[in-house]
């Protein structure tokens, strides 16, 4: 009997249920990757996202190899096409066995789907794994068996069920056989470098234990600050299953007996995060319509956006006049990530401040962003927008100013991304433009293209309307 482990988001050995599965099965165990190129470009993959996940992919192989286990990569194209490829695939090798984990949203239900009907038409067994998210949605319901739609309830039995279900110790994965030769995975798509995220297993381990050790204490405090480093910068990883949630559950352990209970403020809001997560994955497991651009709350579909082509571009370029907005904007695109904090910030400016459908937002994000994940990418826009669960009531409106003046009060941040503030002194770096005309200088930067408390009051009216008309 042999076996066939199918990689998709999980691009790790350690602490990986159906990798553990497949080896404690099977002597005889081989590995695909099922690379979908054209689907990635419809779903709005990151050129730097693309790189870091190739990246991530060829120390995978190397792993595999030295373990005695190939690699196979299928250029498929198309999600549509996978469950095709993998069943000739595994007629070609004489797998008898297929192992996954499962994804939530829409369109990665489908493939798996079409995947496992297949196969098992093949005589294929097919063993399906939860190690995407922490804790599967069918465990976390409300007490007449429904899910949540709040965030709170929600994280009260997800604190409870991971109580009950705390990660073990996964065993260690003996070679299989004498080391295998792997030949670098090449790709044509559009790409940009991502050297400056770790991909190696040991380089990821240690950055996590480093921010367990040093810096998880105070990440209550310290993630809003923009100019520090008071974040894991870990969201890249966790999004290509670099590293699982188990594992990070582990280091967390050693700082309670009574994980995930008795947690220090930092780290408990730190697991708080991660719940986040899953609590957006499992939106879109149980509310389908999320993976098609439609918003949690329909009547807000209705929506009038008045979608300015020319101030969409503004903000996509960082050249809206409002310095901490453009400064987010212009660590995105330089970068391929930006500070949470600041992704608050700029969304609210785009949904309330220009009127723009929280959708272009949602696909420029993804477009750009390392760590772009689409149930968290679509969460976090609903959230700005007022369209979604849970969501930010839709008359607080963000200041980006006061938002500025309190998370980089000095406009340490601001200087770091507008070079054209530079010079500036911090009492004026937040509304400079007075500043910059009583000096006469030959700064280049945009006046506000909007007046942020007009706008604040258009929203709020065209809101309100769409609130009586449902």
């Amino acid at each position: 009997m042999s076996a066939l482990i199918w990689f998709k988001q999980d691009l790790r050995l350690f602490d990986n249920q159906a990798v553990s599965q497949a080896w404690a099965h099977h002597d005889t165990v081989i590995a695909a990757i099922t690379l979908t190129e054209e689907t990635w470009a419809t779903h709005d993959w990151a050129p730097i996202k693309r790189d870091f996940y190739l990246r991530r992919l060829n120390v995978l192989g190397e792993e595999l190899a030295a373990l005695s286990v190939p690699l196979y990569v299928l250029n498929v194209g198309r999600y549509e096409h996978t469950a095709g490829a993998l069943c000739k695939f595994a007629k070609e090798h004489d797998v008898t066995h297929l192992y996954f984990n499962r994804e939530l949203p829409f369109d990665e239900r489908k493939r798996e789907a079409a995947v496992s009907s297949w196969l098992e038409k093949h005589e294929v067994q097919v063993h399906i794994s939860d190690d995407v998210v922490a804790v599967p949605p069918e465990q976390v319901k409300t007490g007449q068996g429904d899910f949540y739609k709040k965030f709170t309830p929600f994280y009260r039995t997800w604190l409870k069920v991971l109580s009950e279900h705390l990660p073990t110790t996964p065993n260690s994965l003996a070679a299989k056989g004498p080391a295998c030769q792997f030949s670098t995975i090449e790709s044509s798509g559009n790409r940009k470098d991502s050297s400056a995220w770790k991909v190696n297993s040991d380089d990821v381990l240690a950055q996590l234990d480093e921010f367990i050790e040093e810096r998880v204490e105070h990440y209550d405090e310290a993630r809003d600050a923009p100019n520090r480093d008071g974040t894991s910068s870990l969201s890249a990883h966790l999004e290509a299953g670099v590293i699982g949630v188990k594992t990070v559950f582990r280091r967390l352990q050693t700082l309670s007996p009574d994980f995930p209970f008795g947690l220090n403020k930092g780290a408990e809001t730190w697991l708080s995060e991660i719940a986040w997560r899953d609590f957006y994955q499992h939106l879109m497991w149980h509310v389908p319509r999320l993976s098609q651009k439609r918003a949690f709350q329909p009547e807000t579909d209705h929506f009038e956006w008045e979608n300015d082509q020319e101030k969409f571009e503004a903000w996509c370029c960082g050249k809206t006049g409002v310095p901490i907005v453009d400064a987010g904007m212009r660590q995105l695109n330089q970068t391929g990530w930006m500070h949470n904090r600041l992704r608050m910030i700029v969304a609210s400016f785009l949904v309330k401040d220009l009127l723009i459908d929280w959708r272009w937002g949602e696909k420029y994000f993804m477009s750009n962003l390392i760590d772009g994940s689409f149930p968290a990418n679509n969460g976090g826009w609903q959230w700005s927008a007022s369209t979604g669960t849970d969501a930010v009531p839709y008359f607080r409106v963000f200041n980006p100013y006061r938002q500025s003046e309190r998370f980089d009060p000095e406009g340490k941040y601001i200087r770091r991304w507008v070079e054209e503030l530079v010079e500036v002194p911090s009492k004026y770096i937040h509304e400079p433009h007075e500043y910059l005309k009583r000096h006469k200088s030959s700064s280049k930067y945009p006046a506000p293209i909007v007046n942020h408390a007009q706008q604040r009051d258009l929203f709020l009216t065209k809101f309100k309307r769409v609130r009586n008309d449902s």
